[in-house]
């Protein structure tokens, strides 16, 4: 949603941000990347609880992997379309939100990689 007025004395005008496919599809993928980044918490925090931590490692990491392949998609989806859109200007300048959308999918690639390793060999250390 996007708001604004004119001037001083008249009222706020607003309309809809999502006019086409693609911002709808960009928000969707945006979406079910945090879906199954939250999913696969709930799920990593249970088995951690319940002690069944190995039981749990594969589907965290395919969940996680899911969720970056989807995070990955939309945030290259996005500056495409958008200066596709825009082609009056040169340069575009995206806010600090998009910077943090990549760190969240790098962090959450990481994730993934740490949950593919074998933890079988470790835990006799603890």
């Amino acid at each position: 949603m996007s708001c604004w007025r004119p001037n001083e004395n008249s009222n706020w005008q607003c309309s809809s941000t999502l006019e086409t496919d693609w911002q709808i599809a960009t928000l969707a993928l945006l979406h079910g990347g945090a879906f199954l980044i939250l999913i696969s918490f709930m799920v990593a925090l249970i088995s951690v609880c319940t002690g069944t931590r190995r039981r749990f490692y594969k589907p965290v990491s395919v969940m996680l992997f899911a969720a970056v392949v989807l995070q990955a998609c939309s945030l290259v989806l996005y500056p495409i379309k958008f200066i596709e859109t825009i082609s009056l200007r040169i340069y575009h300048e995206f806010n600090w939100g998009y910077g943090l959308a990549w760190g969240a999918t790098i962090f959450s690639f990481g994730g993934a990689i740490l949950y593919c390793l074998n933890p079988k060999n470790y835990e006799d250390y603890y």
